[in-house]
């Protein structure tokens, strides 16, 4: 394995690696060092595309620590050539990964079986396709393959798709929902964050009949500023003194997640369903907060909706449903990729809160657990512990 895609050793394996074989010498002896080579030799390799970004960082953070998966391509366009520990300083001391260019020939060296598109780059993702070809697996944690219809992406990114031809047959990656499809995909459009805290809690409850899909269905919701990635966005003015003691409202109305929102909840009722939602910008540093409002049909209750609930997650070790509201906290799930939400009631009237870490439930983290799916392991490998 090269040496720029190893993790470093421990000071437990530097020990043992200096300490004598056992008395006894019957054949060569391996050091449990060149023991640990050959076990990281037979994990999965993955390249990471854009791995300085926050995504990237946080896909970066949770490969190190897989047990089946290895990191041979950290990318970057800018930084190529650099360790990722100098652009990243919090990976100090954890890996002597030299950052590659994002490039196929770079990509196709480096041996992987599998890629995490962290980055916005209309340049990587007409790549795509030679990447496929080449029998690499993709999951991409941006916008680029999560609607099916090009027209579609069109409405809600303003643009051209770099390879149309891949959108009818990507999958839309929420992994609790379409998990069977993922299991066979070769592209995955991780979900947004906003979107994914939006559509796990509702989507059992119109699939089950208990939303009245003729009324209005909205969501209010709140993110960190790490949603916005690392650089100064001039529409957003995320800088500290802007945000700090301050909250506010951006794309009250079309907001790109809209379009995979509405997308989703049409393919569960079986006919057009609109979310009228409404992002805000809060002075924390990660998570999501969707309050979201429905009116249910009639003869639904509560009990309806946590037995929905109940019927599609039960066994999913990330979906955690709360007693109340109240319990419906942020801070509850940074660093996770744990999705929180509960139900109450207002006469006709369903309130949902629904929360999340949006670097990971929100993009890295499922993205990971939806690669675990494309290379038949347990969904929940590598993604549970705090921290990432």
């Amino acid at each position: 394995m090269p040496a720029a895609c190893r993790p470093l050793p421990s000071d437990n394996d530097k020990q043992a690696h200096s300490r004598p074989g056992p008395g006894k010498c019957c054949g060569t002896f391996q050091s449990p060092l060149h023991a640990h080579d050959s076990v990281v030799m037979a994990k999965i390799p993955v390249a990471i595309l854009g791995a300085t970004g926050y995504a990237g960082e946080v896909a970066v953070r949770i490969l190190l620590g897989h047990p089946d998966f290895r990191i041979v391509h950290a990318g970057s366009d800018r930084s190529h050539g650099k360790m990722l520990a100098d652009e990243v300083p919090s990976f100090r001391g954890e890996t002597d990964l030299v950052l590659s260019p994002d490039t196929v020939d770079a990509i196709r060296a480096s041996g992987a079986r599998a890629v995490v598109l962290a980055k916005k780059s209309p340049d990587v993702t007409r790549v795509v396709p030679q990447l496929l070809d080449a029998g690499l697996k993709l999951v991409d944690i941006g916008a680029e393959f999560r609607l099916r219809d090009h027209s579609a992406y069109r409405r809600w990114h303003g643009d051209e798709h770099a390879c149309p031809q891949l959108l009818p047959e990507a999958v839309y990656g929420l992994t609790e929902i379409h998990g069977d499809a993922v299991r066979a995909a070769r592209v995955v459009g991780n979900p947004g964050c906003y979107a994914t805290s939006v559509l796990l809690p509702l989507i059992p409850l119109v699939r089950a009949g208990l939303i009245d899909t003729s009324a209005a269905v909205v969501s209010v919701s709140y993110s960190g500023v790490s949603g916005a990635g690392k650089r100064f966005i001039e529409s957003n003015n995320n800088l500290f003194h802007a945000l700090n003691e301050n909250l506010r409202s951006y794309k009250a109305v079309g907001h790109q997640h809209t379009g995979e929102i509405d997308q989703e909840l049409a393919t569960a009722a079986g006919s057009a369903l609109h979310c009228t939602f409404v992002p805000h910008l809060a002075p924390i540093t990660r998570g999501i907060h969707s309050t979201i409002t429905a009116t249910l049909s009639r003869g639904a209750s509560l009990d309806g909706v946590l037995a929905a609930w109940n019927a599609t997650y039960t066994g999913r070790p990330f979906i955690r449903i709360r007693p109340t509201p109240k319990e419906v906290e942020v801070a509850n799930t940074t660093g996770s990729n744990f999705a929180d939400f509960a139900a109450a009631i207002d006469g006709t009237t369903l309130i949902i809160a629904s929360a999340l870490d949006n670097l990971v439930k929100g993009a890295s983290g499922q993205a990971v657990q939806n690669l675990n799916l494309m290379f038949g392991l347990p969904e929940a490998a590598g993604l549970l512990g705090r921290g990432l």
